[in-house]
């Protein structure tokens, strides 16, 4: 037997085996994805928000306050107002670490994480919620120059309302109350806004678009076209040549004060200019020839569609309009091209 004690190696001269895997099988199942985490309440805050939070930290150039969105906003010695309304020059004569305020939120940048605030009131209206033909209420005129008068309805600029979108003769003064207006333009880029005091259309010229069909007023009716009220800012115009019926007279399709379904077949903004069809006419119906085989002339096919024209109406144009007197020149003409018709057969 060997008395001698075994030599035992030294730590660091032992070499670990790699371990030997179970012999089970590998789980192949896919990795768990995280679910998508909610938006960030700073992601929430909007301009003109009112906020209430506490002072954490004050600065000579303004202080830090938390607001309860993870982050602390800052406030601006310059967005500070005292309690008496006088100019702040030391933030730490107006806010004290733990104090608790109301404030609005002025500014935000989430990818940045920073928020601004201030303590003067907002205005109503910001550049992001004053869309054009929003009706304002008790606006206050702050000044009036030579081609209009500009007015502050609490919003991001003083709005300007020229003399010839007011009544006609009016001359408002420095204070007077402009009961109300409507936003016509909006231009963040150029810092302006442009008002009205006559009421815009209930259609405007964004909403106008071709192929879309509407019910309108005739207002007007000329023997090549007849214009129709849609509540735009102008008339439309059904124009006869428009409808490949050159040689029917309008007289004959409408009559003035009637409502009629027309379709819009041209809309031009810049020229004011709006071109209907009218909605269900068939221009088959008023052609020159009734078949392919007749040659009469232009006036004679024209005669012959006045005819068909007047015994279909006839009720109701005498129902709708008093009698017309007999024109001479129109009866001549009428007496012409019948003997033409009575010549040919």
């Amino acid at each position: 037997m060997n008395d001698e004690t075994p030599e035992v190696p030294a730590p660091q001269d032992i070499v670990s085996a790699p371990a030997q895997a179970p012999d089970t099988q590998v789980d192949t199942a896919p990795a768990v994805v995280p679910e998508t985490q909610p938006a960030s309440p700073i992601d929430n805050l909007k301009p003109r928000t009112h906020v209430h939070g506490k002072v954490t930290r004050v600065d000579l150039g303004g202080a830090f306050v938390d607001i309860g969105v993870g982050v602390d906003a800052f406030i601006h010695i310059s967005q500070i107002v005292a309690n008496d309304d006088a100019p702040v020059t030391r933030v730490a004569d107006v806010l004290k670490l733990g104090e608790e305020i109301d404030a609005y939120v002025f500014r935000v940048n989430a990818q940045r994480k920073r928020v601004e605030l201030t303590m003067h009131r907002p205005a109503s209206f910001g550049w992001d919620n004053l869309p054009v033909g929003i009706k304002l209420d008790n606006a206050r005129v702050v000044s009036v120059e030579s081609f209009g008068a500009f007015v502050d309805f609490d919003g991001p600029k003083h709005g300007l309302i020229p003399f010839n979108l007011m009544p006609r003769g009016m001359r408002p003064k420095v204070g007077d109350k402009i009961e109300t207006a409507w936003v016509v333009e909006v231009d963040e880029s150029k810092r302006r806004v442009g008002l009205t005091m006559v009421e815009p259309p209930a259609l405007t010229w964004d909403r106008i678009k071709r192929g879309d069909k509407i019910t309108g007023k005739v207002t007007r009716v000329e023997r090549n076209g007849a214009w129709v009220d849609i509540g735009a800012e102008r008339e439309g115009m059904i124009r006869a040549s428009n409808m490949g019926m050159n040689f029917v007279d309008m007289h004959a399709l409408v009559n003035e004060g009637e409502n009629v379904t027309v379709k819009i077949t041209k809309v031009d903004p810049g020229r004011k200019q709006i071109d209907l069809s009218l909605d269900g006419v068939n221009p088959d119906d008023y052609s020159l020839s009734s078949g392919p085989e007749e040659d009469i002339s232009p006036f004679a096919a024209a005669f012959q569609r006045a005819q068909r024209i007047k015994k279909s109406q006839a009720a109701s144009s005498a129902a709708k309009s008093p009698a017309k007197k007999s024109n001479p020149q129109n009866d001549l003409l009428d007496r012409t091209l019948q003997q033409m018709q009575d010549a040919k057969k």
